[in-house]
Parts: C-alpha cells; structure tokens; sequence
C-alpha cells in the first residue's frame, strides 16, 4: 500500500516538496475558480425564481463540473492546469495514464486529505514526496522534463 515510487525504474522523476505544494496551492485557485464560473452559469441559465431548487441544482452541477475536470484532466493528459504550470504528471505505478474510476477516487481522498490539511503535513514526513492518497491509490505525481527546467 505505501510502497517505493522506485518500482518503475529510470522515467520516475520525483517532484520536490515546494512544487508539489505550489501545485496544491494553484490548485485551490483553479476550483474556486471553476466554482464561481459553474455557479454563475448554471443560475444565469435557471434564472432565481425557486431558490431553493435553484441551491440544490446549482451545488450538484458544480460537484459533477468540477469532478468532471479533474477526472478528464487526470485521465487524459496525466495533468491540471496547476499541474501543468508546476511540471507535475500523475501515472499509475507502471507508468501510464490513471483510469476514470482510479482518478474519481483520488479526487474524493485528496479533498479529505487535503482540506483537513493532512496531506500536506504528511508530506514533509513523506521520504518519496508523495501525497498520502496517492501512496494509497498506488498513482505517482511524477515532474516533468518542463518542470525540472523551469524549478530546478
């Protein structure tokens, strides 16, 4: 369950604890961001007359929006937008893309883990600079060739 990131050999190249954590934060921004923008759209298009209705549709359209980018991000590319930005890469422990059912997983254990801010503590306690839920998941945030230029 916590094993090596070493088990895929030579292509693995761990990210530090900063760009990891400079992930997290950009990450924060991007969902607020995606929340605001779901939210307005979705009551724009339902107009406030039930507000009621309107709070229960609205809440679900951004829980499915925001869950829907991550999860096309993680299984397509590998990568966010702060990911992107921060030379980070999520594969699997042989080195490929994540699934759909793997990525809504970790999306579910990083809320947990990251809004009570466990994640982020254990990452200082954390020899390979993994997050706990991707030690959990068995899933690698890897550093990108981009990235190693750009923060190293």
């Amino acid at each position: 369950m916590f094993s090596s990131p070493e088990t895929h050999t030579n292509r693995i190249q761990t990210p530090t604890r900063g760009r990891q954590l400079g992930s997290l934060g950009y990450e924060c921004i991007t969902t607020v961001a995606l929340i605001f923008t779901i939210g307005f759209i979705t009551t724009a298009i339902l107009g406030s007359t039930h507000l009621n209705l309107l709070r229960s549709v609205v809440g679900t359209t951004i829980l499915l929006g925001v869950s829907a980018y991550y999860i096309l991000c993680w299984t397509t590319s590998g990568q966010s937008l702060a990911q992107k930005a921060w030379g980070l890469k999520i594969l699997s422990r042989t080195g490929t893309p994540i699934t759909a059912a793997t990525a809504a997983k970790r999306m579910i254990l990083s809320i947990v883990f990251n809004l009570t801010l466990i994640g982020p503590a254990l990452l200082f306690a954390a020899k390979d600079n993994q997050l706990p839920h991707d030690k959990i998941l068995g899933t690698l945030v890897t550093a990108t060739d981009k990235g190693k230029k750009r923060f190293s």
